[in-house]
């Protein structure tokens, strides 16, 4: 505020000059991006950013696992399945989706209703589980799976 004195003079004859240098306007536009995305939830970083950190990240793991999976001659596993048969940590600053949503109930998870992965892989809450139970049996909503509902499993996020 004290350089809008010396506006007469000229900005460049300001003793406060300096603070109106492109440096420190490159700076200031960081700080205020990472404010908002954080007072509003988002990520500072695009999407394709994170994939592509995440996937370097994991890119040793993979490896790793291939040269082991081959040695052992059990490369069809992997092959036959959409997931891993590993989870592979990308650490803490990579960790998205604390929050599960029932995609059926549309009910946020809790202790008392956590998402549970059924066999074929879809995640739905232990409500949703319990309302789509017909005795021994559970037909998943989203594939043709029918299968127990005690198979189900807790998730942990």
């Amino acid at each position: 505020m004290g350089s809008l004195l010396f506006l007469r003079q000229g900005i460049s004859e300001s003793p406060y000059g300096f603070l109106l240098h492109s440096v420190h306007w490159a700076e200031i536009c960081d700080v205020f991006t990472r404010d908002a995305c954080a007072l509003l939830g988002l990520s500072v970083d695009s999407p394709l950013t994170v994939c592509i950190n995440a996937g370097c990240t994991a890119l040793p793991a993979l490896l790793n696992i291939k040269q082991v999976m081959m040695q052992r001659q059990v490369t069809g596993v992997w092959s036959s399945r959409d997931e891993l048969p590993i989870e592979i940590d990308l650490g803490r600053g990579n960790r998205y989706h604390s929050i599960f949503a029932c995609p059926i109930l549309r009910q946020q998870s809790s202790e008392n209703n956590p998402p549970m992965r059924l066999s074929c892989g879809h995640v739905i809450s232990r409500d949703a589980l319990n309302k789509l139970a017909n005795g021994n049996k559970l037909k998943c909503p989203y594939c043709p799976a029918e299968q127990s509902p005690a198979e189900a499993r807790i998730i942990h996020f």
